[in-house]
């Protein structure tokens, strides 16, 4: 499927991992370092009883931060998107904020969470060739361009005219 503006079309939705690991305000330091190194991810959000996000608790904040649980040391007033955010807009959000994550909301709960490698696995899917300058996006590896048949193909961000 060729399509020269498709990280514009996508959505938070579409690349967000659904599946997300909470924690409460009462767990110790030590639980939520336990699940960040078992899960080998970077950072949790923490909800409330009613499920609603208060925090972001970060392997940073876990070895930076004095504190006994992950209320004393998570990070109030977290940044967070919608599963409709186009992940332009995402994209913005980590680079200018510093941040690796974000919670994806909905009605103030969690109902995924968004990674920088997330958007890095989306743009590893943006096939671009050298000859004719078209732009493929594909999950899988290309053989060759849909558009010349040129088999010097190369993943990319920035569509690059021919011959640059």
């Amino acid at each position: 499927m060729s399509n020269d503006d498709n990280s514009a079309e996508l959505k938070v939705r579409d690349v967000m991992t659904a599946k997300v690991i909470t924690v409460r305000e009462n767990v110790t330091k030590q639980q939520a370092a336990r699940l960040l190194a078992q899960h080998r991810i970077s950072g949790l959000p923490v909800v409330n009883e009613d499920d609603v996000l208060v925090g972001v608790v970060s392997e940073l904040d876990v070895i930076s931060k004095k504190g006994q649980r992950v209320g004393d040391i998570m990070t109030r007033n977290a940044i967070s998107v919608a599963a409709d955010t186009n992940l332009d807009d995402v994209s913005h959000i980590f680079v200018h904020e510093h941040i690796r994550r974000l919670p994806v909301l909905e009605q103030g709960k969690v109902v995924g969470i968004v990674s920088r490698a997330d958007l890095v696995r989306e743009v590893a899917k943006n096939w671009l060739c050298p000859v004719c300058g078209e732009v493929t996006y594909s999950e899988g590896v290309l053989e060759r361009c849909p558009r010349c048949l040129a088999t010097d193909i190369a993943t990319t961000s920035e569509v690059s005219p021919p011959g640059s």
